[in-house]
């Protein structure tokens, strides 16, 4: 099967990819990447340039091009974009505009059975929605139909919700994170990790389901889903909500949430996430 995978170039969608690479080795793969979740801002508050800081800057400007210069070998640890392009020949392509010109053009080339979108940064259209016979299935980072949109997982902290989610769906129109529902994943909140932290934890118990998803398509298989209805889209929080999320003592990211994580990214050290 041919499988188009669509990331964000980030450390949180790296480990969900790492995650899913196991699932993806009997098939023919390509990632397709965008640079940014969401558009610029003219006017970005601090909290969310902390979050943006975390999940993207420290890795894609630091700990990648450290750790793609020291050469490491593929002894098991997470790898970055390029290493998985290096180690296990799959091609990681820029990838900003599926639903156009060249990237449209690029979709229709390698013709995929199926398209996977975690993290993504562009909305699909029809015109790339129709390309794979298997659909396309997205892992939002959030419960849906009560959060859609970005950054679910601040949404639902601010609503006092004890529990966190993914949701993986297929996505069969324009409309953003308003397709059939496959499967949810729940995992704790806890009040002591930050926001940073709880996104991240999302991902090791989620991707099993998109991997069990993907195998059972392969294997000719329905997937069953249900329509969503009701619900609430979400845009990027104001400087306002963020310090009230302050307030209420959250956290964007803390120091000893990368210990653990830069580490899987080093041989020989500490699997513990």
């Amino acid at each position: 099967m041919r499988i188009l995978c669509c990331l964000n170039a980030d450390v949180v969608s790296n480990v969900a990819l790492n995650l899913l690479l196991p699932s993806l080795a009997p098939h023919e793969v390509c990632i397709g990447s965008s640079s940014r979740i969401g558009g610029a801002e003219s006017s970005e508050p601090p909290a969310r340039r902390e979050l943006r800081a975390a999940e993207q800057l420290l890795a894609t400007e630091v700990l990648f091009p450290l750790v793609e210069r020291a050469g490491y070998a593929d002894d098991g640890r997470y790898l970055t974009f390029q290493e998985i392009a290096r180690h296990r020949g799959i091609e990681v392509v820029p990838l900003s505009n599926p639903n156009a010109g060249d990237g449209l053009d690029f979709v229709r080339r390698f013709a995929p059975d199926l398209i996977v979108s975690i993290r993504y940064g562009a909305i699909f259209r029809d015109a790339v929605i129709g390309i794979p016979p298997l659909g396309v299935l997205n892992l939002h980072a959030g419960i849906l139909p009560a959060y859609r949109g970005v950054i679910a997982s601040f949404r639902a902290l601010m609503a006092g919700e004890q529990e966190l989610g993914c949701t993986l769906h297929f996505i069969t129109d324009g409309t953003i994170d308003t397709g059939p529902v496959i499967a949810q994943v729940r995992v704790p909140v806890d009040p002591t990790r930050s926001l940073f932290a709880h996104v991240l934890s999302l991902y090791p118990p989620s991707i099993p389901v998109m991997a069990n998803a993907i195998e059972r398509l392969a294997r000719g298989e329905t997937l069953e889903s249900h329509v969503q209805s009701g619900g609430t889209y979400y845009t990027y929080p104001r400087e306002a909500e963020w310090e009230e999320f302050a307030r209420r003592g959250w956290r964007v990211a803390d120091p000893e949430d990368f210990r653990a994580l830069f580490a899987r990214y080093l041989p020989n050290a500490s699997r513990a996430v």
